[in-house]
């Protein structure tokens, strides 16, 4: 099975049923923060486009964040039809298509948000220099599997995200970025975000905080140093 055969025959959204919806909400503080300290001027966004939307929850935050006007134009798009009907279902007053965004002629967002995106896709560069055309200004979402510890560990994590999630490639912050900028994005923002530890302020279970102590710990010392030993991030960026 190809990697869009797995979006389009239901094996994707067998393996992921929620589409991730449990860390919509996270990713989008994510998303205001990094727009709110970049101080971009929001009065002037007048479209907002989600690719690789999934469920739809992140461009449901956003319309009902109050950042954008009022007239602000939103839409997400996804290859794969079950997590379109999945977005309808979850908000009728939103435009969700079954398209693939960057292969859409005359199509130009002011906005474009592509969280946990192109690490599913094959050709990363063709998709990303596409994608460059159609915005003004990006939101990424990059997860950030490769560590110290994702390379010692017994468990093949690689081979887990590739089987169960689709991730077709791994990265670090500096492989991420270099990415990005070598197709020609020019990066305003970014941030270094990590979910565990709101998982254990939720949980507080014994378990997790034997495994996130260290981190924590090492966390105070840089984000960075913590990422590149434990791993566990994403790359919050804001580019143009």
């Amino acid at each position: 099975m190809n990697n869009i055969d797995r979006y389009l025959s239901g094996d994707y959204t067998k393996k992921n049923h929620s589409y991730h919806i449990e860390d919509s909400e996270f990713k989008w503080k994510n998303f205001v923060k990094i727009l709110k300290e970049s101080k971009l001027n929001l009065d002037e966004v007048n479209s907002v486009s989600d690719i690789g939307c999934g469920s739809g929850q992140i461009l449901i935050h956003a319309n009902n964040s109050n950042l954008f006007k009022q007239k602000c134009v939103f839409d997400g798009y996804d290859i794969n039809p079950d997590a379109i009907d999945a977005a309808k279902k979850n908000s009728s007053n939103l435009n969700f298509f079954n398209e693939d965004f960057v292969n859409l002629k005359e199509m130009k967002r002011n906005l474009i948000i592509a969280a946990d995106v192109f690490e599913h896709v094959q050709d990363t560069y063709k998709f990303l220099k596409k994608l460059k055309d159609k915005g003004d200004f990006f939101l990424f979402n990059i997860p950030l599997e490769i560590s110290l510890l994702s390379m010692i560990r017994k468990k093949n994590i690689f081979k887990h995200s590739f089987e169960n999630v689709g991730h077709l490639h791994f990265y670090t912050k500096r492989t991420a970025l270099l990415t990005l900028e070598n197709i020609g994005f020019k990066i305003l923002n970014c941030n270094l975000v990590n979910n565990r530890f709101e998982e254990f302020k939720k949980n507080k279970k014994l378990h997790s905080l034997i495994i996130n102590i260290p981190q924590y710990i090492l966390e105070k010392l840089g984000k960075d140093l913590a990422c590149s030993i434990f791993g566990g991030y994403s790359l919050v960026v804001l580019a143009k």
